[in-house]
């Protein structure tokens, strides 16, 4: 099965090369944890292997990612010129009416951008609008759907449950392919917080059952090859 680099070799090695090609998996961490930075990582290691790239957010602008992107010294810059990365923000309305808008316009900007990687970051904003889990189950489904009806590989990232185990509303758990978990711990002697990773789902693949802990460096995500440091919940 093809794989594509998260763009941090220690994930990679935790998934044994990398994030299938169409697959679509959830990155699910508290506020903080570097979610976003780990998709835009995976984003940038891919465009430097020739892939082209839709990112999607539903937060932060453009040009505030932009700014993020050039402090661990990622040339996003040049691909948005050259077409290789389109970066998109839909508006309010769109996300309230995620199942029509939206999910109307995904194929033709997927289309005319000729993406093969789409990450969404975040997907708890649009669950946030919804009113019934009913609801939830059907955007994300239908987010998924979308994604993979295009052939293009999907990262989406979500806030994680309060305990940390799974996404918030613990639907993107079941309904899409994979799950990597970011989470914080606090060290046995409680002097500090620890950043760990844990892939709890990827289907039809064999992966790594470790905890890892990772730091967030001037030049992104590093996961160790073992947590180091002794910790508990």
């Amino acid at each position: 099965m093809d794989r594509l680099t998260t763009g941090i070799d220690g994930l990679d090695d935790m998934l044994y090369g990398g994030i299938p090609v169409n697959h679509v998996a959830v990155i699910a961490g508290p506020a903080g944890a570097g979610k976003t930075i780990a998709s835009l990582q995976f984003v940038h290691a891919n465009l430097l292997k020739g892939k082209n790239c839709l990112y999607i957010s539903a937060g932060e602008d453009p040009e505030a990612l932009l700014a993020n992107t050039r402090s661990f010294g990622w040339e996003f810059d040049r691909f948005l010129d050259s077409g290789a990365l389109t970066l998109m923000k839909p508006r309010l309305i769109e996300v309230v009416n995620l199942t029509s808008d939206f999910l109307e316009k995904l194929p033709h900007v997927v289309k005319r951008s000729n993406a093969e990687i789409i990450v969404i970051d975040s997907i708890t904003e649009f669950n946030d609008l919804c009113q019934t889990d009913i609801e939830r189950r059907g955007r994300v489904l239908n987010l998924y759907e979308a994604i993979k009806e295009s052939g293009a590989t999907g990262i989406l990232t979500a806030e994680a449950a309060v305990d940390g185990n799974g996404t918030r509303y613990g639907i993107a758990d079941y309904v899409t392919d994979g799950v990597i978990l970011l989470r914080r711990l606090q060290s046995k002697d409680l002097s500090e917080l620890i950043h760990v990773v844990q892939i709890s789902k990827m289907r039809w693949i064999q992966h790594s059952k470790e905890i890892r802990q990772y730091e967030v460096t001037e030049k992104g995500i590093r996961v160790h090859s073992k947590y180091s440091v002794i910790f508990s919940e």
